[in-house]
């Protein structure tokens, strides 16, 4: 008798708490929504800024530049010279200019004809690129290790023989870099070794640039731990949306439907465009999930959140108190980026406030955002024009936002301005 007294009362209240809630759903879109620090990307060179708007005029459709930074002529230099410096920065600034998201990554050959520098003057360079870099963080996606063997890809180089170089390299790269912007390695051994050593493994990725083309994806997957061992450890380990690569071959791995899996697995944010372009018409040629596997895999790449519904207190125009809360939804393939803030944006005429939201993301596919705030509005104002409430999302703070770096939700006829998502145009 007693638990059907307490059962009786629990839906009550239930019932009285929905009641007082105004509460929106809505439907994820069936299109793609271009977000930033995800897609497909194209290299250029920062000697080659003329690239950067050539390629954004022809390709608006890639929100993505892995800018390389060759160093192989201060190879012997301990401080690498202002007009180098300045190649740096003039090639940040116009990607920043086209709203492009930056992945960086230096070497010294983009060749394959590396020659190691002396290992001080590398962790110099790495310090001093990285105060530059800095001074960008808005627009960049991440910063890939580099830095030693060809192509900076771990490679060939007589630093891979001893483990504390490589490690030294990332702490290098964590100790000059912005906390917000993640660092990758080459293999998910290297983040095994990287916790082992204590590094920030947090904020590590893989930058895979063998993805999908061998057993062991060019000798990504070897040694200690199978290809298989390595996918199921990148799933319950890796911390950022910062993974991706180029896809050089066809192979058994090319699937659509094991891209599907694995691309979950390893939180896939990133695919080169035009390397291997055989590899993106194979994916043409194949169907998963009702659509063209490459249309599906940008469709997926990154984090893609759609808002699944919103609630507001019932009676805000003379609530003292409001509790904004919003249902989000993760399809892509990775996580939504930890570092991003949110803020409720409420109107009402000609006013505007603007909320820090708390996230908890309790799985990488569904989280609450929510806010506790004293009613900015008078009762009046709130009556006569009511409020429309928005959600904008980005990875600085509200007086650096730009939009070009704000995040759009996936949702249907859902409005979208100035980098703000209008979840609600409520009248009462």
């Amino acid at each position: 008798m007693i638990l059907i007294v307490l059962l009786a009362v629990a839906v009550i209240w239930a019932v009285s708490e929905y009641r007082g809630r105004l509460a929106f759903t809505y439907r994820e879109s069936g299109s793609r929504v271009a977000n930033p620090f995800q897609g497909v990307y194209f290299q250029c060179s920062t000697g080659d800024t003329d690239r950067l708007y050539d390629m954004a005029e022809e390709h608006p459709d890639y929100d993505v530049v892995l800018l390389t930074y060759l160093l192989d002529d201060e190879r012997e230099m301990d401080v690498i010279p202002e007009d180098k410096v300045q190649d740096l920065e003039n090639a940040l600034s116009i990607a920043r200019e086209l709203g492009l998201s930056v992945i960086f990554r230096a070497a010294y050959d983009f060749q394959g004809e590396y020659e190691d520098p002396d290992f001080d003057i590398m962790l110099k360079h790495i310090r001093q690129t990285g105060k530059v870099l800095n001074a960008y963080k808005d627009c960049i996606a991440g910063v890939q290790a580099g830095m030693i063997g060809a192509f900076g890809e771990w490679t060939q180089s007589w630093y891979m023989d001893t483990k504390r170089y490589r490690m030294e390299v990332i702490r290098a790269w964590e100790s000059v870099l912005d906390e917000r912007i993640p660092v990758s390695v080459r293999r998910q051994k290297f983040i095994r070794e990287a916790e082992a050593w204590g590094c920030d493994t947090d904020r590590l990725g893989v930058y895979n640039d063998g993805l999908f083309s061998s057993e062991s994806d060019l000798g990504t997957y070897r040694e200690d731990y199978t290809r298989e061992e390595d996918l199921r450890w990148s799933a319950a380990n890796i911390k950022v949306p910062f993974n991706g690569g180029e896809m050089p071959f066809i192979s058994e791995f090319t699937d659509i439907r094991n891209v599907a899996e694995e691309a979950q697995q390893l939180n896939l944010s990133y695919l080169h465009a035009e390397y291997n372009h055989e590899v993106w018409q194979y994916w043409a040629g194949q169907e998963y999930d009702n659509m063209p596997g490459d249309e599906y895999i940008k469709m997926y790449l990154g984090c893609r959140p759609w808002a699944e519904s919103f609630s507001i207190d019932r009676h805000f125009t003379v609530k003292k108190q409001l509790r904004l809360e919003l249902g989000i939804r993760n399809s892509g393939f990775s996580m939504i980026n930890p570092n991003y803030r949110w803020y409720f944006i409420l109107r009402c005429g000609e006013a505007e406030k603007r909320i820090r939201a708390d996230s908890d993301m309790e799985s990488k596919e569904k989280g609450t955002v929510s806010a506790e705030l004293a009613n900015p509005f008078p009762q009046e104002e709130l009556e006569k024009n009511g409020m429309t409430v928005g959600i904008q999302i980005s990875k600085e703070e509200s007086r650096d936002i730009v939009e070009a770096y704000c995040v759009r939700l996936a949702n249907d006829k859902m409005g979208y301005e100035n980098g703000i998502n209008i979840l609600a145009n409520i009248n009462q």
